[in-house]
C-alpha cells in the first residue's frame, strides 16, 4: 500500500513538473451568452462560446487607450473592478442592453488572465484581422506549428475561437468559415493602416 501511494505522489510531481508555468486561464465558457434588459433580465440569449477582443484603439487606427477599466456593473460611472492591457482576448458571459431605447450596450466578460467585470461595447471587437507585415498571406494551421491547411490574405477578418494559448490562437474566418490555429502575433485589432504599420504591439 505505502508503494502504491507513493508512485501516485511521484506521478503527481511528475506531472505537475511537467506542466510548466500557466500563462493563461481557461474561463468557463457559456454555451448560450444571455442577453438582457437594463433590469438584468434575459431576453434572449446568443450562441456561444463567444471570444472578443478588448481594445483602446479608435476609429482612425491609434492606439487612444492602452489600459482599459473593467467596471464592477454595467455603468459607466461604475466602481472599477480592473484595468486590462488593450488587445486582450476575453471571454462573454453577458450582453446588457439599457439607457434610452436600449442603445447602451455592456459587456460582462472574463478576460484569459481571469480579470472579469463590464466594459462598454464601445471596446469590444468581434472581429480581429491576420496581417503579416512581411507576407502577402498569412498561414492556418491544423494545430499550433502542425501542418499547413490554409492561407489567408492580409487584412482578412476573423473570429477569435480559442485564445488562451500564449503563442497560438485558433480562429476562423469570416464568411467562408476556414478554421485554423494562427501565431497569436499575426491577430490584430484594426484593419487599418495607421496601426497595422505604426501601432503593432504583442498581445498581453
Amino acid at each position: 500500500m505505502k508503494q502504491l501511494l507513493s508512485l501516485l505522489i511521484l506521478c503527481t510531481l511528475l506531472l505537475v513538473s511537467c506542466a510548466g508555468p500557466e500563462t493563461a486561464v481557461s474561463p468557463q465558457l457559456p454555451t448560450a451568452v444571455a442577453i438582457s434588459d437594463a433590469g438584468g433580465e434575459t431576453v434572449a440569449t446568443q450562441d456561444g462560446p463567444l471570444w472578443v477582443l478588448l481594445s483602446g484603439v479608435d476609429e482612425h487606427g491609434l492606439i487612444a487607450e492602452h489600459e482599459l477599466t473593467l467596471l464592477q456593473e454595467p455603468d459607466a460611472a461604475a466602481a472599477s473592478a480592473s484595468l486590462v492591457h488593450t488587445g486582450i482576448p476575453a471571454a462573454v458571459m453577458e450582453i446588457r442592453h439599457g439607457g434610452p431605447q436600449n442603445l447602451q450596450r455592456f459587456y460582462r466578460v472574463e478576460t484569459v488572465n481571469g480579470d472579469t467585470g463590464w466594459i462598454s461595447d464601445y471596446y469590444v471587437r468581434r472581429v480581429a484581422y491576420l496581417y503579416d507585415a512581411n507576407n502577402e498571406t498569412v498561414p492556418l494551421f491544423a494545430e499550433p506549428d502542425g501542418q499547413e491547411v490554409a492561407r489567408l490574405a492580409n487584412i482578412s477578418p476573423v473570429a477569435l475561437k480559442s485564445p488562451t494559448d500564449e503563442t497560438w490562437w485558433l480562429v476562423q474566418a469570416v464568411g467562408e468559415g476556414t478554421l485554423g490555429w494562427v501565431q497569436a502575433d499575426l491577430v490584430k485589432e484594426s484593419s487599418l493602416a495607421e496601426f497595422l504599420t505604426n501601432q503593432t504591439h504583442e498581445h498581453p
